[in-house]
């Protein structure tokens, strides 16, 4: 054989197993670079839908328009939920609404990540109080960084909302002046 033929073959060789090997790999989810993204790292029993809210100084409230919904398979490790808002919009608030299922165990939060265009804030769990408010219907050990759930009068909406402090660590990420 030449160098040539060798060549061809070595390169159709190549070809074939790399394109095994794309069909062996899971589907991977797409990252786009401009969006901003609130990661979540926590640990969850059971299926549940898990929903960020957003708003940008076009919004004075926040409402079901501006939303990213995540469903989340209940396991007993921890896992990462990453919600992506929209390209496009850089939020000036937040709120995590961290259950929709009245019979979720509690669920353990590890950390939560702010992240856009490489920039990252990272909020641990034994900062979570300094940058989030539990609602009256999460009782929050800030020991161990882990929400348990109540209904009030049939009522069922968990929901941290961010503090003050939060706002100059958007600042900070978006490179931006709110």
């Amino acid at each position: 054989m030449n160098n040539k033929s060798i060549l061809i073959n070595l390169i159709a060789v190549v070809c074939f197993i790399s394109c095994k090997n794309k069909e062996a790999q899971e589907p991977v989810e797409e990252v786009k670079a401009n969006t901003f993204d609130v990661i979540v790292d926590l640990n969850i029993q059971k299926d549940d839908e898990l929903i960020l809210f957003y708003k940008d100084a076009s919004i004075a409230y926040f409402d079901e328009k501006n939303t990213v919904y995540n469903g989340v398979k209940g396991k007993p490790e921890a896992q990462t939920v990453t919600f992506s808002v929209p390209e496009g919009i850089l939020p000036n608030d937040i709120r995590f609404d961290i259950s929709s299922k009245k019979d979720q165990q509690p669920i353990k939060i590890n950390s939560i990540a702010l992240s856009y265009s490489g920039r990252i804030f990272k909020i641990e769990q034994r900062d979570l109080l300094k940058y989030f408010t539990p609602n009256a219907f999460i009782n929050f050990d800030e020991a161990t960084g882990t929400a348990s759930f109540t209904e009030k009068e049939g009522n069922y909406d968990p929901i941290f909302n961010t503090k003050p402090a939060i706002y100059v660590e958007l600042e900070k990420i978006e490179n931006t002046k709110l």
